[in-house]
C-alpha cells in the first residue's frame, strides 16, 4: 500500500501559536539547567512573553480563518486539525486562563525550589495540547491532544510548593503536612480516574473507527449520512463510550467525583486553570463531534445528553451547599456550569453552539477573578480556603470583597452582569429548539445555586473575624482581578457584542 502525503494543505501559518508555545516550552526547559536563568522572574517573564506572542498571532489569524460564510477551506494536515474562528476563539481563552497559573508562581513555585522550569514548561506544554484539541479534525489528534495536557496536569495537581525545595529523595525523612498529603491525594485520583477514562475513550474511538472505516470527523459524518449500514451497533456503542470519557474531563454527572477533591487539594493557580481550560478543551471536542460527526444520530444521543444535563445542574448547585472550602464550592459549581453548557450541545444549532462559546467566554473571567481572590485569601491547613476566611472582609479591603460579590452574583446569573447573559442566551437556544423542559430545570437548578453563591457575600459583610489579617493582593492577581471586574460588568452592558463575534465563528 503507497502512502501518500499531501503538502498542499501543510498551513503552518495556522498553527503558529501553537508552536510559538512549543517552543517557549522547550527553552523555558533547557533555561532551566543554567543557574542564572533558573530564577522565577525570569522564567515568568519568558512564559508571559511566549503567552502574549501567541495570543497576537491567534488574533492576526483571525480575519483570514475560514468561516461557515467565506467559504474557504478549513481542513489541514490531511483533515488531522481544523483552522477556523472556532478554534481561534478556544486558543484565546487557554491562553488568558495560563496568565492565571504564570502569576500565580509568586506562590507556586518559590524562588528556593529547584523546579520552577518544570512548572511552567509542564503549563504551557498543557495550553498547547488543548490548543491542538480544539483544533483536532481526527479521532487520533484528539486522543493525543488529550494525554498532552492530561499528563501535564496530573503532575501540575501534585506540584504544590508547600511540598518542599525539589532537593529531596525517595529516602528523606519530611514530615509531610495536609497541603502536601492532600495534593498528592489529588494526583493519584486525577491519574488513575483520568486513565480509565482515558481508556474508555480510545476504547469508543476504536468502535468508532471499526464501524465506520474512518477516523476523520467530516468523513465519519458524510459516511453515516449517505451510507445506512454505517449506522450500525459498533457506532452506537463507540459514540457512547467516547462521549463518557469526555464527559471526565468536563465533569458531567455521574463522571465528577473527582473534582471537588482534585480542585480542593491542587495548587491554587493550577485549580483556576483547570476550572476552565480543560471545560473548554472538551467542549470544543464534544461539539465537535456531535455537530460534525454524529448529527445524523441526534435521535439516539440528545434524550441521554439531555439527561445528563439536568442531572448536572442539580446534583452540582445542590452539592455545592454543604461545602465550606471554597475551592471544594467552586468545583461543585463547575460541574454545575458544565450542565448548563451541554444544554447548547443539546440543542444541536448554530444558536446552541455560539451561546456555548459566549457562555465559555464569560465563564473564564468569573472564575479567572474568583480564584485570584481565593488565591489572595488563601491560608495554610485544612483551613486555608474555609469560607470563614472571608469572615469581614467587607472591613479589612472593601474593594476585594466588592470584587468577590460582583464575581459571585454573575456565577448566579444576576442581571446585569455577564453571567446572567451566558444563561440567557444559553436558555434561549434550548426554547428556540421547543425544549421547554430543559430549561425548567436549568432555571430551578440556577435558584438553588443562589443559596451558596450569596452565602459568600454574607460572610463579608454579616459577619466578623477580629484575628483575621489584612489580605496581601499580589500584583498579578490584582491585574486579573481589575481586568475580570471591567469584563463582567461591560460583557453584561454589552453582550451582542460578544455574542456576534461567537455566531460569527461557527463553522458548522
Amino acid at each position: 500500500m503507497e502512502v501518500v502525503i499531501n503538502f498542499d494543505d501543510m498551513n503552518w501559518a495556522a498553527i503558529g501559536p501553537e508552536l510559538i508555545i512549543l517552543i517557549t516550552a522547550f527553552f523555558i526547559l533547557l533555561a532551566g539547567l543554567k543557574k542564572g536563568m533558573n530564577t522565577l522572574s525570569f522564567l515568568s517573564g519568558v512564559s508571559l512573553i511566549g503567552v502574549g506572542a501567541a495570543f497576537l498571532f491567534t488574533l492576526s489569524l483571525w480575519s483570514g480563518a475560514p468561516t461557515a460564510e467565506n467559504g474557504i477551506g478549513s481542513s489541514m494536515f490531511s483533515g488531522a486539525l481544523i483552522h477556523d474562528r472556532f478554534s481561534l476563539i478556544f486558543n484565546l481563552i487557554f491562553l488568558l486562563m495560563s496568565l492565571f497559573a504564570i502569576f500565580g508562581s509568586a506562590r507556586y513555585p518559590q524562588e528556593n525550589h529547584e523546579n520552577k522550569a518544570e512548572y511552567f514548561t509542564l503549563l504551557l506544554m498543557a495550553v498547547a495540547g488543548m490548543m491542538f484539541m480544539a483544533k483536532s479534525g481526527n479521532l487520533i489528534t484528539i486522543f493525543i491532544s488529550l494525554e498532552l495536557f492530561s499528563i501535564a496536569l496530573y503532575i501540575l495537581c501534585g506540584f504544590s510548593a508547600k511540598h518542599g525545595t525539589g532537593k529531596e529523595g525517595p529516602s528523606s525523612n519530611t514530615e509531610l503536612s495536609w497541603e502536601t498529603m492532600a495534593s498528592q491525594e489529588s494526583t493519584v485520583k486525577y491519574l488513575l480516574t483520568g486513565a480509565f477514562a482515558s481508556a474508555i475513550l480510545v476504547y469508543g474511538m476504536a468502535l468508532i473507527y471499526a464501524g465506520s472505516g474512518t477516523t476523520e470527523l467530516r468523513m465519519i459524518g458524510q459516511l453515516i449520512h449517505e451510507n445506512p449500514y454505517t449506522k450500525n451497533t459498533l457506532v452506537y456503542i463507540g459514540m457512547g463510550l467516547m462521549f463518557c470519557g469526555l464527559a471526565f474531563k468536563v465533569s458531567l454527572v455521574p463522571f465528577h467525583s473527582w473534582t471537588p477533591d482534585v480542585y480542593q487539594g491542587a495548587p491554587t493557580p493550577i485549580t483556576g486553570f483547570m476550572s476552565v481550560a480543560t471545560k473548554a478543551a472538551a467542549f470544543a471536542v464534544i461539539a465537535r463531534v456531535f455537530f460534525i460527526a454524529l448529527p445524523e444520530l441526534e435521535k439516539v444521543w440528545m434524550p441521554i445528553l439531555f439527561g445528563i444535563s439536568v442531572l448536572t445542574m442539580l446534583v452540582g448547585n445542590t452539592a455545592a451547599i454543604f461545602q465550606d472550602d471554597l475551592k471544594r464550592m467552586l468545583a461543585y459549581s463547575g460541574v454545575a456550569h458544565a450542565g448548563y453548557l451541554l444544554i447548547g450541545i443539546v440543542t444541536n444549532t448554530q444558536e446552541g453552539m455560539a451561546s456555548i462559546i459566549f457562555y465559555l467566554s464569560v465563564y473564564l473571567f468569573m472564575n479567572i477573578g474568583a480564584f485570584a481572590v481565593v488565591f489572595t485569601m488563601e491560608g495554610e491547613g485544612q483551613e486555608g480556603n474555609s469560607i470563614n476566611r472571608f469572615k469581614g472582609l467587607a472591613k479589612k479591603n472593601p474593594l476585594l470583597a466588592v470584587a468577590m460579590s460582583l464575581f459571585m452574583v454573575s456565577l448566579a446569573g444576576f442581571p446585569p452582569t455577564a453571567g446572567f447573559f451566558g444563561k440567557l442566551f444559553v436558555f434561549y437556544a434550548a426554547v428556540k429548539k421547543g425544549y421547554i423542559l430543559i430549561t425548567v430545570m436549568a432555571v430551578i437548578a440556577s435558584i438553588i445555586s443562589v443559596y451558596f453563591y450569596l452565602r459568600v457575600i454574607v460572610m463579608m459583610y454579616f459577619h466578623e473575624d477580629e484575628n483575621a489579617s489584612q489580605p496581601v493582593i499580589p500584583k498579578g492577581m490584582g491585574a486579573l482581578i481589575t481586568i475580570s471586574c471591567v469584563a463582567v460588568v461591560a460583557i453584561g452592558l454589552f453582550p451582542s457584542f460578544l455574542m456576534e463575534l461567537a455566531r460569527g465563528a461557527i463553522p458548522f
